[in-house]
């Protein structure tokens, strides 16, 4: 069971990737100054909250989307094994996602943000609780 998992996230991270380069920069490296490091969680959005100039775009793309990436990776997970625990849920997740970033910095796709791997994890934590709940649900 244990290795469905293991290969149910790769290829889900394998897809993911394929997506986000596809359709952020139509399969075309960024310029090398471009692909950087973001550690601090949030820091884009107070710059810009400071500087007066944040758009829904920044809330809706950077936080809402990355929020809400992984949740059919955890339905996906529940049905294979609905017994999975969050723990394995958690670290397969946050390796796939941290998979993801790195490959972008590598790739020259994008950067390494800290903050989209948070926003995985929260939408990760939600899902999973409602998908849980909702089998407790069904199951009674």
């Amino acid at each position: 069971m244990k290795k469905k998992i293991m290969w149910v996230s790769i290829i889900y991270g394998i897809l993911l990737l394929f997506a986000v380069v596809g359709v952020k920069n139509r399969f075309r490296p960024l310029p090398a100054f471009q692909c950087g490091i973001q550690i601090i969680p949030f820091l884009d959005a107070y710059k810009q909250y400071v500087e007066g100039t944040l758009i829904a775009h920044y809330l809706i793309g950077d936080l809402f989307l990355n929020f809400i990436l992984f949740m059919p990776l955890v339905v996906a997970l529940l049905v294979i094994d609905k017994d999975i625990s969050f723990k394995t849920i958690t670290i397969s997740i946050l390796s796939v996602s941290t998979a993801v970033e790195i490959l972008e910095v590598v790739l020259r796709f994008g950067s390494f943000d800290t903050q989209d791997i948070l926003m995985n994890f929260l939408g990760v934590l939600l899902a999973y609780f409602i998908v849980k709940k909702l089998i407790k649900i069904r199951t009674n």
